[in-house]
């Protein structure tokens, strides 16, 4: 991992279609950005805040996810996810999440996502070891 990692910056922006709004076992719960979708961008834009900084033969794998869903978007609405890295410790890093409505600057949610990172053969002895 490079040293500068502390410096990752992931952003996703998305506009939110319909089948991104918040939908169990295929009945329309809200016709609203659904927290599932908001959790799995902020995956994304996490990913996109470290991956920059891995060696080329590091991989990462999540550990952690925590988000809070405090506004509502429609659907048409601009949003911007956006993971900063903000704690290093060895191999576990930590990104502060964070999410926009980009026209109306309504924050819509915010939290953490942490990964490891390890190198490409050792994730792929655990990923081979976990479907046995």
């Amino acid at each position: 991992m490079k040293s500068d990692i502390e410096n990752g910056l992931g952003i996703v922006d998305i506009v939110v279609l319909p089948e991104m709004t918040a939908t169990l076992d295929d009945r329309l719960i809200h016709p609203v950005y659904s927290t599932f979708w908001l959790v799995y961008h902020a995956e994304v834009a996490a990913r996109r805040a470290i991956e920059p900084y891995f060696d080329s033969d590091e991989n990462a794998v999540g550990t952690s996810i925590s988000v809070e869903h405090y506004a509502m978007a429609g659907v048409g609405a601009e949003v911007r996810i956006t993971a900063r890295v903000h704690t290093v410790r060895g191999r576990h890093i930590l990104c502060m999440i964070e999410a926009r409505a980009t026209k109306t600057n309504t924050l819509l949610a915010e939290g953490t996502q942490g990964q490891v990172i390890m190198s490409s053969a050792k994730l792929t002895n655990k990923c081979i070891s976990a479907v046995r």
